[in-house]
């Protein structure tokens, strides 16, 4: 039998192109899009190892055309359908051109043969809803997991990442009764997944932390062992461990602290439960500074992150001869805006160039192609995101909706694109295994 359920995740940033790139999300791409969703169905709804079915992949909402990457995590073989708009990869499979939309949703076809053996499969989705546009506004990128299992009963397991034996609620997958995913548990209601000393029914320490996830703070609790706080910010250095003398006693007594991790103990500002701001010093403790917060410059292509500060040590990247790739590559917030980007005969839409006769113009005017016709030269791009998909049972892949976007930051390197493709689809399996 085949049971499937779909996980929520957040809204993240992608976008679809031509021969579209494997990708788990990225910085500098489109935005501002309405909310969208994604759904999931099998033909048959039920099925057995060993069994070959047909999945149908929709983006829901209000689009011109769509775009997407899928895995299944190395398990069981993906095939594609034909004229069905996907191209099979090394990972997975990627829209070989932004598909149109019809009937409000953008629909992708493709087949997955079970392993002969009873086991669990999870398919991750990264796509991208556009308004065919051919720039920086009116996307909505879309992320969805969608979990199936094969011969065996089903059963929710929930992410154990403390290792204490309960899981946390907002991060669960779908497996076998008798064979739980790798580090997911059964019981969940962690309140901090992050703590191995916090969990339900756990001793509650006299720490200013809800150790038993009660909802209370230090109820009938059992002192700690202090340690200095010379700056008063509820953290102290762990290195007095080996000069200093603690003391037992509940958390909050002035100039004691039961939380280590303080690299300046006479900086109250700086600790580790503060947040990174752009000034020069590692705020937060964590070895690195100023780390995603500093001020960027430029446009497409040449957008680059300041080395301080202040805005005025930025220096945007050199522009290079736009082509057609679906960038910016001269810099002046355009993208593929030349006419004469391709041979004589062919048309630039998309980022690849494509027979003329085989293009058509959006509603604003803009190069767009036949789906599923032509022939194509040039680059590719990219495919992926995320966003929110809500539970389905039975493969229905029932789901919510979402808005979405992202911030236009730096691009990589032309000739770094296909390498693009693998490194991104590593990234989606390293996310799935946290």
């Amino acid at each position: 039998m085949l049971l499937g359920v779909a996980i929520q995740l957040s809204a993240g940033a992608a976008w679809a192109r031509s021969g579209g790139i494997a990708a788990s999300g990225c910085t500098g791409c489109h935005s501002g899009g309405g909310q969208g969703s994604l759904t999931l169905t099998s033909a048959p709804a039920t099925f057995n190892p060993g069994d070959r079915v047909e999945l149908t992949l929709s983006v829901v909402g209000a689009f011109a055309t769509g775009g997407v990457y899928l895995e299944a995590g190395d398990v069981g073989e993906l095939q594609t359908v034909a004229n069905m708009g996907l191209t099979k990869v090394s990972s997975g499979m990627v829209h070989n051109q932004p598909k149109p939309a019809s009937g409000g949703s953008v629909q992708f076809k493709f087949a997955w043969v079970a392993p002969s053996k009873a086991g669990a499969v999870r398919f991750s989705v990264y796509a991208i809803g556009s308004n065919g546009n051919r720039n920086s506004s009116g996307d909505t990128p879309l992320e969805g997991e969608f979990d199936f299992v094969y011969g065996c009963t089903g059963k929710k397991f929930y992410l154990d990442g403390d290792s204490d034996g309960i899981g946390r609620e907002d991060f669960s997958m779908l497996g076998c009764a008798d064979a739980p995913p790798l580090a997911y548990v059964e019981p969940m209601g962690d309140c901090d997944d992050y703590r191995k000393t916090t969990f339900p029914g756990a001793k509650e320490l006299c720490n200013m932390i809800d150790d038993n996830c009660d909802g209370r703070v230090d109820e009938e609790a059992v002192p700690v062992e202090l340690w200095p706080d010379a700056d008063g910010d509820g953290y102290y250095d762990a290195r007095t461990e080996k000069t200093g003398e603690p003391k037992i006693g509940c958390a909050g007594l002035k100039n004691w602290a039961a939380e280590p991790g303080d690299c300046q103990p006479t900086n109250k500002a700086v600790n580790p439960g503060v947040e990174e701001v752009c000034n020069n010093l590692d705020d937060d403790c964590d070895g690195d500074v100023d780390e995603r917060v500093r001020p960027t410059c430029g446009e497409g292509w040449c957008r680059r992150e300041s080395p301080g500060c202040d805005l005025m040590y930025c220096s945007p990247g050199e522009p290079t001869t736009e082509t057609c790739n679906f960038l910016d590559d001269d810099c002046d917030g355009e993208v593929d805006e030349d006419p004469n980007l391709c041979p004589q005969g062919q048309t630039c839409a998309a980022g690849s160039c494509m027979d003329s006769d085989q293009v058509i113009l959006d509603p604003d005017g803009k190069p767009m192609p036949i789906a599923g016709s032509g022939n194509v030269s040039g680059s590719s791009g990219l495919a992926g995101g995320s966003g929110n998909t809500n539970a389905g049972v039975g493969g229905s892949g029932l789901s919510n909706t979402q808005e979405s976007g992202c911030a236009l930051g730096p691009r990589t390197s032309h000739g770094a694109l296909a390498a693009l493709a693998l490194l991104m689809a590593g990234a989606a399996r390293r996310r799935r295994r946290r």
